[in-house]
This record gives structure tokens, C-alpha cells and sequence, in this order.
């Protein structure tokens, strides 16, 4: 689809159409001063119901593990094998469980299930997970926290035959602890969390997503797939925190509209230097200077119906002809990212994105994914690429002209296609707000 097309789209109300490059700072160049010590990985809530799996596989240990090991044990060996004092912090030799002025833990905040469904012209149950969580480093000196970035397990997994839902807590384990699997949370400790910014001179201001406002569109499109529309903010308010740290590789101050706040406003249960249990303390975060919020616009889903015939394995060894009737589906969706400063009032940011997902799927309820779990993954698809923009030049330019993504299946056949723009009309206003953004990210140790 060529760009203006697509504007075209927006501006006839469809739901569907709903510079320089300035560099994320270089790797630390002041390491932290002394030993930071690991505390473990928690749920930032342990009374909470909204995480069932990921409390099971937390209570995994060495006789009921899928692996022999517990998470934290899983965890604590990979970050023993890390070359840490080459990003500017001395987490290894915090292991020996002594007292010291810093301390790291991860705080686990949301699991999400998107896909729990069994697949019949492969006889596979399909899995696709989500966990987001918040690395944390804080001061036992000055009781403060210093940062938190927000982390983000993706999971994906095909298992053979009809799978129940008590698979779930070893997958979310595995999500956890298994290191090889490129969208844990041991691997993101092992690997990407060691080319953070962990450099003490401060820059920048405090980010922190606010609110999600919802157009009159949305909130009817939201009735249609029965959203509720608190789940919704909630849903965004993760994902664009998330996306915002990762892609930008900056502390963000965690969006908490979880159950915790009845408890702690603003605060965080941080884990002692034993790994075994928490502080009995809670620690504040900083105040936001800027302030993250989106507009959704609404989304729409188009159907088509087509006929595919499929041979399928029974699962038995023996072969079995069987029609399978498919559903041509278009989902299109437009979201408004906006950076505050609190101080002034002033929009430092405010640009649109819309997005086109074309995917077949099966006309039988049973066998689908659900509408909301779909318009999760184009979200999370638009939110992933405007925020990677801002300091991508290249991709800014990609995506102010329309950025088409082709997934094809093992046999190479084109099976799904993304359409992605900016819909800016100026390339100048983009890029210097860009600039603005980058101008004020913060590091990891800010004052």
C-alpha cells in the first residue's frame, strides 16, 4: 500500500488509517562505584491473582522444575557467566550475599496470554506468551530507587497435539529461566541488559505513561470484541512503557495501575541481599517530568470468506483429508503517542501511527485467536516501531513512507503482511520532535 493511499484512508475516518539521526548515548563510561548486589526476581504484588502462572513457576524448585532448578537458581548461574564490569557494573561480585550500598532485583508486573489455541491441519496447541517486568536498581544508602527499566519476555510455542492449560506454568518458566530462549528474562539479563546505560552522571528527565484516552470509535469497536476498556488501558499502559525502555534503552518510572497500588503508591517492594525474601521496606520512585500518554482512534477488523483445503496428520500416523474453511481478515488500527513536559504543559511529541494487519484464520470460533489478543499483537507492533523510531532515522524514514513486513511460513509461503506508517504530513516536524525526545532521555543513575 503506498503512503498516500493510506493517508487518503485516514482522512475519510477508516479505522484502518486510524532529519539527523541522534544516537541513544554510547556504553557507560563511569562504572557505579562499589558492588551491586542481586536480590532475585519477585512479583512486585505476591497476593495478587492476575499471575498465576508465572507465581507457579516462580514456586518451580529443583524436584518439580522442568530443568532441576528453581527461576532465581537459573538466573543467579547466568548472571554468574556475564561479563558485568564491562558495562560499567559490578554485579558479580555481588553474589557473595553481602551487605552493600546497591542492589539489583527484578520485579515481575504482568503476564499475558495471548494465544492458547489448538491448531487442526497441524495438530499442534499454539502458545504466545507475554511477561513484563521491571530490572531495578535502587540505593540502600539513601533509600532511593535509581532506575528501572522495563523488560518485556516474549514466548512462542508450538506443542504437539491437544495441550491444556496446565502446560502454561512450565512455559512461563521456561519465559523465565531458560537462557537459549532469545525472549527470557535470563537472556535479557545475560545479553541485552549488559549494553544498558549504567553511567552515573545524570541526564535527562523522569518518563512515565499516564493514560490511555479512547476515542468514541474505539470504545464502540471496544464493545464489538467485548474489551473491557480498563483492561485495555492497562494493556497499553505496560505496552508503551515497555517499548519506551527497550527500544530506547532508558530507565522509565513503571506504569503501576496493577493491584500493588493499593498498597504502595509509587512504590516498590525492593528484595534483600539473601535472594530468598523481601526488604521489609518499600523505596519511592521519582517524580515524572514527562508524561507519556496515547489516543486510540479505534481499529476495525474486515472479513472475507475462502475455502482451503488441507491434508492433515492425525497425530496417529495416519493421514486424513479434511476441508477447512478460512477467514481472509483485515485488522486496521491508529494510535496518537504523546510526550508531556509537566512543568509547562507543552507537547514535546505528538504523532500519529496507523496499521494494517492481513492474516487468514479459521471460520470455526473454536480454533481462532481471539479479536483481542489480535488487536494486542498490531498494537504492540505499532507501539515496538514508533518508539524504535525515534532515534532510528533510517526506520523513521521507513515508516513516514509505509513499511510493509511480509511473514511467511516454513516453507517459505507468505502467510501474514504488516503495513505500518507514520502519518505525518511533515518529515521536519517528525524528526525535530524526535529530537526533542532524545534531548531528554535519562540514564540509568540519574541525580
Amino acid at each position: 500500500m503506498l503512503r498516500r493511499s493510506f493517508l487518503r484512508l485516514v482522512a475519510a475516518g477508516s479505522a484502518c488509517s486510524a532529519g539527523s539521526y541522534f544516537p541513544v548515548t554510547s556504553k557507560a563510561q563511569a562504572a557505579i562505584p562499589g558492588t551491586v548486589t542481586w536480590g532475585g526476581a519477585y512479583l512486585l504484588d505476591d497476593q495478587t491473582n492476575d499471575m498465576p502462572n508465572t507465581k507457579t513457576a516462580l514456586s518451580l524448585n529443583s524436584s518439580s522444575s522442568p530443568t532441576g532448578q528453581s527461576v532465581n537458581s537459573a538466573i543467579l548461574e547466568a548472571i554468574r557467566n556475564s561479563d558485568w564490569p564491562a558495562a560499567g557494573i559490578d554485579l558479580r561480585t555481588g553474589l557473595k550475599r553481602k551487605i552493600t550500598r546497591y542492589g539489583m532485583s527484578f520485579g515481575l508486573a504482568r503476564e499475558s496470554v495471548l494465544q492458547n489455541g489448538y491448531r487442526p491441519h497441524r495438530d499442534k496447541t499454539v502458545f504466545s506468551l507475554r511477561l513484563i517486568g521491571y530490572n531495578t536498581i535502587f540505593d540502600f544508602q539513601e533509600r532511593r530507587i535509581i532506575s528501572a527499566f522495563a523488560v518485556r519476555g516474549r514466548y512462542f510455542q508450538a506443542l504437539k497435539g491437544r495441550v491444556g492449560e496446565d502446560a502454561l506454568p512450565q512455559l512461563f518458566f521456561d519465559l523465565l529461566a531458560n537462557r537459549d530462549n532469545s525472549g527470557s528474562i535470563a537472556r535479557f539479563m545475560t545479553d541485552l541488559a549488559l549494553d544498558y546505560e549504567y553511567e552515573i552522571k545524570y541526564r535527562g528527565k523522569n518518563f512515565r505513561y499516564v493514560e490511555t484516552v479512547v476515542s468514541p470509535f474505539a470504545t464502540k469497536a471496544a464493545d464489538l470484541i467485548d474489551l473491557d476498556l480498563k483492561t485495555h488501558d492497562h494493556n497499553l499502559g505496560f505496552m508503551v512503557s515497555t517499548a519506551f525502555s527497550e527500544k530506547l534503552r532508558v530507565p522509565v518510572i513503571p506504569y503501576l495501575k496493577t493491584s500493588i497500588t493499593r498498597n504502595v503508591t509509587r512504590e516498590m517492594v525492593v528484595a534483600t541481599t539473601s535472594g530468598n525474601s523481601l526488604l521489609n521496606t518499600s523505596l519511592p520512585f521519582s517524580v515524572a517530568e514527562i508524561e507519556i500518554r496515547v489516543i486510540d482512534h479505534g481499529w476495525e477488523f474486515k472479513e472475507s470468506e475462502v475455502q482451503l483445503k488441507k491434508t492433515t496428520d492425525s497425530g496417529a500416523g495416519e493421514y486424513v483429508k479434511q476441508d477447512f474453511y478460512q477467514l481472509q481478515v483485515a485488522l486496521g488500527a491508529r494510535l496518537e503517542l504523546q510526550f508531556l513536559e509537566v512543568e509547562t504543559g507543552q507537547k514535546l511529541y505528538t504523532q500519529q501511527f496507523g496499521g494494517r494487519w492481513t492474516f487468514l484464520e479459521y471460520a470455526e470460533t473454536e480454533f481462532q485467536m481471539s479479536r483481542k489478543s489480535r488487536l494486542y499483537m498490531l498494537h504492540e507492533t505499532i507501539i515496538d516501531r514508533a518508539m524504535e523510531s525515534i532515534n532510528n532515522e533510517d526506520l523513521r524514514g521507513r515508516l513516514y513512507d509505509g513499511l510493509d513486513i511480509d511473514i511467511k511460513n516454513d516453507t517459505g509461503k507468505l502467510i501474514e503482511t504488516y503495513y505500518l506508517e507514520a502519518l505525518a504530513d511533515d518529515w521536519d516536524v517528525l524528526s525535530a520532535e524526535c529530537a526533542a525526545i532524545i534531548k531528554q532521555l535519562p540514564r540509568a543513575f540519574g541525580a
